[in-house]
């Protein structure tokens, strides 16, 4: 038994000795602080300069078209290339003088040196990769497996698909309808080819780039102008939980990290990092001078800029990303998924006749209705995206949510009807939809959700009825609604937030009732409704951004705030725009 004891004794100490020791050694001993070099980066042309160096040092004792690799490997010249036809299993080696690419060979399947320039011109030609000690040029419909590298610049035209990664030491051009995983280049200029490069600079004053960038964070989602200087300036970054969105002509001079999406409004700036969790659209003519990161789709516009010269950024999609053209990016641009630069025709556009095309419904559709659900979850959701020859559209039925920006600025749009289905208008929907004045339908819909400027600037709508399923209205979700009279919520169960700027602007609305289950209202929701005379909330949200400001912003308006003992009064009298009850000032004064 005493043995026994010993032994668990002697165990227990040499279980515990190395702990001891080094708990020890930690208290007697001054810890170093970890150094770490901030100007190490990852080297995005890796893969060719790892390549090149190898070719290089192996090719002065290569022989009868032999080089030593990690393997021997048989490679063609220039000489032997004229005899092939179709297809080339060896490797290519040019040595000296520029390489142009011969009318016989449409496949490449190992990789290709060449000392000088490279030019690969014939449509159709298949490339595995390739590398150009000085300049490339990648013609029309050309396909690349894994990589193309130019040490100098690389030029890549129309239609072409470029596998994996492409970069250069240089300039970097992609023409259009053109796609890629990975892109690299201390100046890369989409939708342009060379000779005729847009100055990124032209139109934008080169002072913005040189304000110091702002760390005061807010939690806000819409910066519009109470938000900025009289210079358009926001002075500060943004952490949300919401969408966020930058108005046309701002410059905010921060970060914004925000839970879900991000829009950079047209001629608008952001000085510093934008990172979402969300999509990110960057509208015309926009700039970003820090990084894009998106955990879902990033779409970017005509005419834009992110980045700048004298450094290099990165622009990261999980999701897809699009690119249009005139646009310039200073570094790296990837997608997960796949990027498309100024694509011509929908992803889903497979040339079957059967299938509706992008290039249809831009063109030619005015009455727009679909056969089935099918059809129209098939469609590119940006198809309709400033479409002035749209006039009604008919949604089928099962139709679940309308997409981002999916009827955004079809500016002839008058009629909308909408399926019981319909849960979600998304972010921009009908933003910019001025003619529009019917949606009726939107009652028998089971919408939960309106989303960031969704129904903005639809000035020609005289009257919102929602269904009672509605859970949340987005910032600026009904803003800029000039000719809006009448809102009302049915017996708003659901509806619990109010967004920043939610009806600002809407000049014409007079009473509003809202229902007694909301619990936010955000800044400014009410800001310019000049014509406001009566507004009755719950007491819950007495003291919220959007309600406090009401007395100094709308001086005129009958403000009443209900105790929850009343909480039913108004549905029980009853009156159309969501069971406003119709107390005038005297008997409000009677009653406090």
């Amino acid at each position: 038994m005493i043995v026994m004891l010993v032994l668990i004794i002697v165990f227990c100490i040499l279980l515990t000795a190395p702990v001891v020791f080094a708990w020890v050694y930690r208290l007697s001993t001054k810890g170093e602080v970890m150094r770490i070099d901030q100007n190490k980066v990852r080297d995005q042309r890796y893969f060719a300069h790892s390549f090149a160096r190898m070719i290089e040092k192996a090719l002065p004792d290569a022989k009868d078209n032999e080089i030593t690799l990690s393997r021997k490997e048989i490679y063609l010249d220039r000489t032997y290339l004229s005899y092939k036809k179709g297809s080339v299993n060896e490797m290519v080696i040019i040595d000296k003088d520029d390489f142009y690419s011969p009318r016989n060979i449409k496949e490449y399947q190992k990789e290709i040196y060449v000392a000088e320039n490279a030019y690969f011109t014939n449509k159709g030609t298949s490339i595995r990769a390739a590398y150009a000690a000085k300049k490339m040029v990648i013609g029309n419909g050309i396909t690349v497996g894994r990589w193309v590298d130019a040490n100098e610049s690389l030029a890549v035209y129309d239609d072409c698909d470029l596998g994996v990664s492409a970069t250069s030491g240089g300039i970097l051009s992609i023409g259009k309808n053109t796609r890629f995983m990975r892109a690299y280049a201390p100046v890369i200029y989409f939708g342009q080819y060379p000779g005729a490069f847009i100055d990124p600079m032209k139109g934008r004053d080169p002072k913005a780039f040189l304000l110091p960038i702002m760390k005061e964070k807010q939690d806000i989602t819409y910066v519009t102008g109470e938000k900025m200087t009289e210079d358009r300036l926001a002075p500060y970054s943004i952490v949300s939980e919401g969408d966020t969105m930058i108005v046309e002509g701002a410059i905010l001079q921060g970060d914004i990290h925000t839970n879900k999406n991000v829009c950079i409004g047209s001629d608008s700036g952001v000085l510093g990092n934008v990172f979402a969790e969300g999509n990110i659209v960057i509208e015309r003519g926009a700039f970003i001078a820090g990084n894009v990161f998106s955990q879902e789709c990033i779409e970017i516009e005509n005419d834009v800029l992110i980045g700048r010269e004298d450094s290099i950024v990165s622009v990261i999609s999980r999701g897809k990303l699009t690119i249009k053209e005139n646009t310039v990016i200073y570094g790296y641009v990837s997608s997960e998924t796949g990027g498309v630069v100024c694509p011509l025709y929908s992803e889903y556009d497979k040339r079957n006749e059967n299938e509706p095309t992008l290039i249809e419904y831009r063109d030619k559709v005015q009455d727009v209705a679909f056969d089935s659900l099918k059809e129209y979850e098939k469609i590119d959701k940006s198809a309709f995206r400033k479409n002035g020859a749209v006039r009604s559209v008919v949604l089928p039925d099962g139709a679940r949510d309308i997409g981002r920006s999916m009827f955004f600025s079809c500016k002839n749009l008058k009629r909308i009807s909408l399926p019981s289905s319909l849960e979600i208008i998304d972010s921009f929907a009908f933003a910019d939809c001025r003619s529009l004045e019917d949606m009726d339908s939107l009652i028998i819909t089971n919408v939960k959700r309106i989303g960031v400027s969704a129904l903005e600037n639809c000035e020609k709508i005289h009257k919102l009825a929602f269904p009672d399923t509605l859970e949340e209205i987005g910032a600026a979700g009904c803003a800029g609604m000039s000719a809006l009279e009448e809102v009302s919520f049915g017996r708003g169960l659901s509806l619990s937030a109010i967004k920043d700027h939610a009806f600002k602007d809407c000049k014409s609305l007079k009473r509003i009732t809202l229902p007694d289950n909301v619990t936010r209202v955000g800044i400014s929701a009410f800001l310019g409704c000049e014509s406001l005379e009566y507004i009755s909330v719950p007491a819950a949200v007495e003291n919220e951004p959007g309600i406090a400001e009401i007395k100094d912003i709308l001086k005129d308006a009958v403000l009443e705030i209900r105790p929850e003992a009343a909480a039913e009064r108004s549905e029980t009298e009853g009156e159309a725009g969501g069971g406003m009850t119709p107390i005038d000032k005297e008997e409000i004064s009677e009653n406090e």
